[in-house]
């Protein structure tokens, strides 16, 4: 059995086991991707992803069209995206073309639609009103000491 590479991973089906990792994340793994998954989090920013990721470049005016924000959101959102290094910036004359930097980036929006669409089943236990009944419940059954 070999191990499967980025390549095998489009050929799975939408069910599937989850995969062990290779090995336990490390403390630094674990606050880059903390970061990272910071940094795509918001509507704005994971379209403006998908919008680089499906073209090779874009000015700005072409990306407030395609996500349909203000230019000012835009423009702040692109400089989150790029000081955490996942948009780059390329002068074309006058205009200033944006594009992803990371070529995993098409994967991971692929990977988190994937996620947001089976959402985890919900406990009847995890239930804000469930909680706080069981709660109530054990406190009327908790023998207080007394002083």
């Amino acid at each position: 059995m070999h191990a499967l590479t980025e390549s095998d991973a489009s050929f799975l089906p939408a069910r599937t086991a989850a995969a062990p990792l290779a090995a336990p994340l490390t403390v630094a793994e674990i606050t880059a991707v903390t970061a990272l998954l910071k940094a795509v989090a918001g509507p704005i920013r994971l379209r403006l992803l998908q919008a680089l990721a499906e073209e090779r470049e874009l000015a700005i005016g072409e990306l407030t069209e395609r996500v349909g924000a203000p230019y000012a959101a835009v423009s702040e959102h692109l400089g989150r995206l790029r000081a955490a290094g996942l948009v780059g910036v390329r002068r074309s004359g006058h205009r200033v073309l944006y594009r992803t930097t990371n070529p995993h980036l098409p994967t991971l929006l692929t990977a988190a639609r994937r996620l947001a669409a089976r959402p985890a089943p919900v406990r009847p236990d995890a239930t804000v009103e469930h909680t706080a009944e069981r709660r109530h419940t054990e406190i009327q059954h908790m023998q207080i000491p007394h002083t």
